[in-house]
């Protein structure tokens, strides 16, 4: 069953611009944003917040990031293929949320194991992106976001999109035409989204960077308003380490721009992560995995 939520008395990142009202979204998607006061029949949803005028609202990000890779970057002399593709599958799933927990709603991933990545998306039902070669990922799935490359272009099917050098940036050095962030060896990922918007001192067109990957994947235009994907960030400013006052719209930008995990984080309209607790993918311990490329066998 569809989950049902409402987001009252909040700052929301429409097309437009930031408009202070409410979010209701029914599922994957955003059914309502509006100004003002949201209709009596939003308020039997499943989930109500009222925030009270405290909350700044956007859309998920997406960037390029370390999955499989996640728990091993920065270390470079380890082998991942010992290990089977059960446990890097158990690998695969840290990395995914620890994106999530960052704000990176849709995370991308540029791997020598796309098929244990795709794997993890069908298994678990989540959205993943993934880049390869063309040819490589043998399987499609509606929760996989395949952008191949062929001779230095990026494809999305049978679209050409761009070179992928102009279409992809280092988070310290974005341009225009960039749609993937590459994020690769962050370890805290809201560093590199941080980078982004400072680099290109205009936090509109870094916010469009951000959420490029959902504009080139066909999914919607990046931004909360109705019939967009339900990916929601939500900045909890009654939370003392996200407090700011917000008396225009520079003050919206300037919260995200700051090195800071969302509170609350809705993929699909589901609560993922929510006020510190990963509420969605179940991870397992991986440090006995690890040993095995270490020389030492433990128990997975």
């Amino acid at each position: 069953m569809a989950t049902r939520s409402l987001l009252k008395n909040v700052w929301f990142l429409a097309s437009n611009g930031f408009k202070y009202g409410y979010v209701f979204t029914y599922g994957p998607r955003v059914e309502d944003a509006g100004e003002g006061e949201p209709k009596p029949e939003y308020e039997l949803a499943e989930l109500v917040y009222d925030f009270e005028g405290d909350a700044v609202v956007v859309h998920g990000y997406s960037l390029l990031v370390d999955l499989v890779e996640y728990v091993v970057r920065g270390v470079n002399d380890i082998d991942l293929s010992v290990f089977t593709k059960e446990e890097l599958k158990k690998l695969t799933k840290v990395g995914v949320v620890n994106a999530y927990t960052s704000g990176v709603t849709l995370p991308v991933t540029f791997t020598e194991y796309p098929e244990v990545v795709a794997d993890v998306a069908r298994e678990d039902n989540i959205r993943i992106g993934i880049v390869a070669e063309r040819g490589v990922v043998s399987s499609k799935s509606p929760f996989i976001l395949l952008f191949e490359l062929d001779r230095g272009y990026l494809y999305r099917d049978d679209e050409k999109l761009g070179e992928y050098t102009s279409l992809s940036c280092k988070p310290f050095s974005p341009k225009e035409t960039c749609i993937l962030v590459d994020a690769r060896g962050y370890g805290n990922v809201v560093t590199a989204i941080e980078e982004v918007y400072r680099s290109t001192g205009c936090p509109e067109l870094s916010y469009r960077i951000l959420t490029g990957v959902y504009r080139a994947g066909g999914i919607d235009r990046g931004f909360v308003e109705e019939n967009a994907s339900s990916d929601i960030l939500v900045y909890d400013l009654r939370n003392p380490l996200r407090a700011i006052p917000i008396k225009s719209v520079k003050h919206a930008y300037t919260l995200l721009s700051r090195s800071q995990q969302p509170d609350i984080v809705f993929i699909g309209g589901d609560v993922f992560y929510e006020f510190g607790e990963n509420l969605a993918i179940p991870v397992t311990r991986v440090n006995n995995i690890l040993k095995k490329a270490l020389g030492k066998e433990g128990k997975s």
